[in-house]
């Protein structure tokens, strides 16, 4: 679905069924460098569940215009704008990685209106190693090599996937390279750069949902089990055999753990 907000096209997976604000709505938050395209089996199960759904694509990824926001409390900003556009009073969100720490700061934000949180791959600090963040300064396409590396369990680099007709590594490749000049450096210094986390973890009041890949070598599980302990109602969990994106490596436990956090 594509609409208009600020001024910029916006587009927004809705799981193939129209949009209604009256239901239970849930938004999806893609990573640094992706887009509403690694939500696709999740929205789709959602929307046909009596959930409205909006898989976002953040501004200058995916389908969606403009310049990328540098800084996670802007993106915050913008994600509850949007919903203040759409009259929704009340949402549940889920993030991966970059969405994790967006959705996190909505949590903070917005007690009243943001009723669960699920976050995937969540770590605060969320650090970004040097090297990576200077190859994605420099757009350097050794950027894309280390995203793919360590954003995946090794099992997961050897061409097999239990999604049939998909290759996991191939699919992270394209989806990367896709990127104008400057979003993925945007999105990992936003995320080395967010200091807000000790604060938002007193503010976030909702249910929320901690996912980890056991051995995600991108954000470490311990802390967002540490952080699901600070929170007033956190809980953490892993996928197991699965790194950083748990959406394509292991699908259909991520899928079993956000039908439980949703469904509560």
């Amino acid at each position: 679905m594509e609409f208009r907000y600020a001024g910029r096209r916006v587009f927004a997976g809705v799981g193939r069924q129209s949009f209604d604000p009256a239901k239970r709505m849930v938004v999806f938050i893609h990573g640094a460098g992706l887009d509403h395209t690694v939500w696709l089996v999740f929205e789709r199960y959602f929307a046909r569940r009596g959930f409205n759904v909006l898989a976002l694509d953040l501004p200058a990824h995916g389908r969606s215009d403009g310049e990328p926001l540098s800084r996670i409390e802007a993106m915050a900003e913008w994600v509850d704008g949007l919903l203040d556009q759409f009259g929704v009073n009340q949402a549940a969100l889920v993030g991966h990685s970059l969405g994790s720490l967006i959705a996190f700061e909505c949590a903070a934000r917005n007690p009243d209106r943001i009723t669960n949180v699920v976050l995937l791959g969540f770590s605060y600090p969320m650090v970004v190693s040097p090297p990576l963040l200077d190859a994605a300064r420099h757009n350097d396409p050794a950027a894309i090599d280390m995203m793919v590396i360590y954003g995946h369990d090794f099992r997961s680099q050897l061409g097999g996937n239990r999604v049939s007709g998909v290759h996991i590594v191939n699919c992270a490749k394209r989806l990367l390279a896709k990127n104008p000049p400057g979003v993925l450096f945007a999105d990992l210094n936003a995320c080395n750069e967010y200091h807000n986390g000790d604060a938002a973890a007193a503010m976030v009041r909702c249910p929320a949902v901690f996912i980890s890949g056991d051995r995600d070598k991108m954000t470490s599980p311990r802390a967002a089990a540490e952080m699901a302990q600070r929170v007033v109602n956190g809980t953490a969990s892993q996928v197991k055999n699965s790194g950083h994106s748990v959406m394509a490596e292991q699908p259909e436990q991520t899928h079993q753990l956000l039908v439980q956090a949703l469904s509560a």
